[in-house]
């Protein structure tokens, strides 16, 4: 069985027009929105073995925190090129790129993109758009990552932590 974590970036600063999209911080909310998130996965025992993420400073910074909290640093954070807004289509194509060691994956992604697969994975689940810092976490009744299917996901949990949201989906 192969455990996967979508997490969207956590709330970052939008009002400074001169800092290009790629380089927005995450801002206090956003801070706190991605500490709450690594938190509650520690709660729930859920400590990813390897965090794969667009390499936008706030998604990195959003996974520098789960990585923190987590007590592994960045040496199981990787950031791949390809899930600077990707689709969903592009996330997937990463998710099965993965090698068979790593049972819990976490990706930390931007919207539209980590939503829509979302939707994808899990069609039946109901869970709303990923808010920012929101994570939904999802069992695949596989041994290898490449046989993610459309549709597959089970045991859906959605939290997002600035709203207190939160609800388990079969």
């Amino acid at each position: 069985m192969k455990r996967l974590t979508l997490v969207r970036h956590a709330n970052a600063e939008w009002k400074d027009s001169a800092v290009a999209d790629f380089d927005r911080p995450l801002n206090r909310r956003g801070m706190a929105e991605a500490e709450a998130t690594a938190k509650k996965l520690l709660e729930q025992e859920r400590t990813p073995d390897l965090v794969v993420t667009s390499p936008s400073r706030r998604t990195q910074q959003t996974a520098d925190i789960i990585a923190r909290e987590h007590g592994f640093g960045s040496r199981r954070v990787k950031r791949d090129e390809h899930l600077y807004l990707a689709t969903a289509e592009d996330i997937l194509k990463v998710i099965r790129n993965t090698g068979p060691k790593v049972d819990h994956l976490a990706v930390v992604g931007h919207n539209p993109g980590i939503s829509d697969l979302l939707k994808l994975l899990a069609p039946d689940a109901g869970t709303p758009e990923l808010a920012t810092g929101a994570m939904c976490t999802m069992t695949f009744k596989v041994t290898m990552w490449n046989s993610v299917a459309i549709g597959g996901a089970k045991d859906v949990q959605y939290e997002a932590p600035s709203s207190g949201i939160m609800g388990l989906f079969s």
